[in-house]
């Protein structure tokens, strides 16, 4: 595994709908290996390997942006105040550093601030804090602030990256970027193949985190025979995991294969056999819902309905500046889905 280019990727900052960067570091890095790149209107970032038109076509997906914020409002004596962009966990929000991306380009650092514990009374203590109640203290006066930071500039949690063990990494926005970084290893694995059967197109996409936009475009692009879709998924190995309620997932335990009705439940049974004929770790997951919360369902409607499956890579403290996942996970990730690719005949 390139770790040089997951610490570049996780550098980045991706907020949904303004996923430039992190696209321009997938393109950049992939080029080198594949047989060509594509940006689509939406925004979603191709980086295909084509041996020949009757060959299997794959889409290999994982979406790249990340959980984030917009500036909404900046008040009278420079405070920004901020909304959104996806399903932030606002119990980890008050006192996170931050980032704002100008329209000019230039970075403004800040902390985003609340009132403090000890000035509240004993019943505002006890209730979760709205957004709109905190604001970014960049530490300028406001003429200072009017004059680099605009309404709607986007809005991200500075880098983090924090390697707790060999195997184990924090950082903000492993979801997704985590999958990209599979997708890229897998692309790379491939173009080594000497005698290619098989055309595949690695796509990060847009706008998951704000409702599974660039989804919808990428499978009607391809057009593939199996969609594979990559991100990251609860892990319940932590105190108050409720196994009961979604499964028993656990960092370190392999790559997650996905049974739920998004998937083509045939082509995931076929999935866990190869998984065990190669002895790559592998868990299974019915997923916390029938059908939804990966961007799995979308491409399985596109475009009069698709071949899917998902694939998961454990993840602790989903949506919070701080998640968790296990490098071991990835390497089966890209494992699995290099010998998918490579032995078809093994799970048709």
């Amino acid at each position: 595994m390139d770790l040089n280019f997951l610490n570049t990727i996780l550098n980045t900052h991706s907020v949904s709908g303004f996923e430039n960067e992190m696209r321009k570091e997938f393109l950049n890095y992939t080029k080198e290996f594949v047989d060509s790149t594509y940006i689509d209107k939406m925004g979603n970032a191709y980086a295909s390997i084509v041996s020949g038109d009757n060959s299997m076509k794959y889409l290999i997906e994982a979406h790249m942006d990340e959980i984030g914020f917009q500036v909404v409002y900046i008040d009278d004596d420079g405070y920004i105040y901020i909304r959104a962009n996806g399903s932030v966990d606002i119990h980890c929000v008050p006192g996170s550093q931050v980032r704002i991306i100008t329209s000019s380009g230039e970075r403004v650092n800040g902390i985003i601030g609340k009132t403090p514990i000890h000035l509240l009374n004993s019943e505002d203590r006890n209730k979760c804090v709205e957004i709109s109640s905190l604001w970014i203290d960049t530490g300028l006066c406001k003429a200072q602030v009017m004059k680099k930071v605009s309404i709607g500039n986007p809005v991200a949690i500075i880098p983090n990256v924090l390697y707790l063990s060999e195997h184990v990494i924090s950082s903000k926005s492993l979801d997704n970027k985590i999958g990209v970084f599979i997708i890229s290893q897998v692309l790379k694995r491939l173009s080594d193949v000497s005698q290619k059967s098989f055309n595949v197109h690695g796509v990060a996409t847009v706008q998951e985190e704000v409702g599974h936009r660039g989804a919808y475009v990428c499978e009607c692009k391809v057009c593939p025979d199996l969609t594979i879709s990559l991100d990251v998924d609860f892990a319940t190995d932590v105190p108050n995991g409720l196994k009961s309620k979604y499964g028993e997932i656990a960092l370190g335990r392999g790559v997650i294969i996905h049974r739920s009705i998004d998937n083509d439940i045939p082509t995931t049974y076929a999935l866990e056999k190869l998984a065990k004929k190669l002895n790559i770790r592998h868990q299974i997951s019915a997923r916390n819902m029938p059908v939804g919360g990966t961007n799995t369902f979308i491409l399985q409607q596109s475009h009069g309905g698709n071949k899917t499956i998902s694939l998961g890579i454990p993840c602790r403290y989903m949506h919070t500046p701080v998640e968790l996942c296990n490098l071991d996970d990835v390497n089966a990730a890209i494992d699995l889905l290099y010998n998918i690719i490579t032995s078809p005949e093994l799970i048709e």
